[in-house]
């Protein structure tokens, strides 16, 4: 009888140990204090690689949020347009990525509060002089990493929109006159343009003024702690110091 019973609660505990396997990393996370992040990796210099260690802006915001909210993080880095459905499946509890707060999104997703305020702009060939607005893209190429809200911006202003895997695949055709124009982060170009050497410039105004937040499953348990660390990083100076590090300024606000 104690035999039995002994074996009745192996099997229990060995069930409740595959349950636990099979749940969300968000709900396994929340005992083991670990969170996935999801991030692009080749998107300077908000998230890139340096001598093989991932870095960035983004990548310390979230690694000083994870810290003070008592999370270890472990990264997934993959391509933008598969940062999504990998939130979608699970397979990621966060994306780190500069990614938009926008009201469309906000219907599916949960963001943390804005760590930074930007705005977009276009980017041209050198030899290019008759572009400058987004009227002037009716009928125009615009390259676009798949899944970027530039894509959309580029389709309502009548241009056609070709597709790449990242933003450096995207200026390199520009530079070829492949496409025949480009879209980014006006502190991307700010930081990036001069220093990648790439044949193009910022043209324009700076539009569609934006803020980018942390991107989780809806109604996520980091949520709450991951506000509460952005707001004791924006009273305390850290995000200032991160964005003076990255931008020569604040971009937090």
């Amino acid at each position: 009888m104690k035999h039995g019973l002994k074996l009745a609660v192996a099997a229990l505990s060995t069930a409740g140990v595959l349950a636990a396997c099979g749940a969300s990393n968000e709900e396994a996370s929340k005992d083991e204090k670990i969170v996935t992040v999801g991030t692009e990796a080749t998107y300077p210099p908000f998230t890139y690689k340096e001598k093989g260690k991932l870095t960035g802006y983004d990548i310390e915001v979230m690694d000083e949020v994870a810290k003070r909210a008592g999370y270890k993080v472990e990264y997934k880095a993959m391509d933008f347009k598969g940062l999504i459905p990998a939130l979608d499946s699970k397979r990621i509890d966060v994306i780190a990525n500069q990614m938009g707060i926008t009201d469309e999104r906000k219907e599916k997703y949960a963001f943390s509060d804005a760590y930074t305020v930007s705005g977009s702009t276009i980017i041209v060939n050198n030899k290019t002089d008759d572009i400058k607005t987004l009227e002037d893209l009716k009928g125009k190429t615009v390259g676009s990493t798949q899944g970027s809200l530039y894509a959309k911006t580029a389709e309502e202003a009548g241009a056609k929109v070709k597709y790449y895997k990242g933003a450096n695949q995207v200026l390199k055709d520009l530079e070829a006159d492949r496409v025949d124009a480009a879209m980014n982060d006006r502190l991307f170009v700010l930081t990036e343009l001069k220093k990648a050497g790439y044949k193009v410039k910022a043209v324009g105004e700076t539009f569609d003024k934006n803020e980018s937040g942390l991107m989780m499953a809806k109604n996520s348990k980091y949520t709450e702690d991951f506000n509460k660390a952005l707001a004791e990083m924006q009273e305390d100076g850290t995000l200032a110091d991160l964005g003076k590090k990255y931008f020569n300024e604040d971009i937090s606000k």
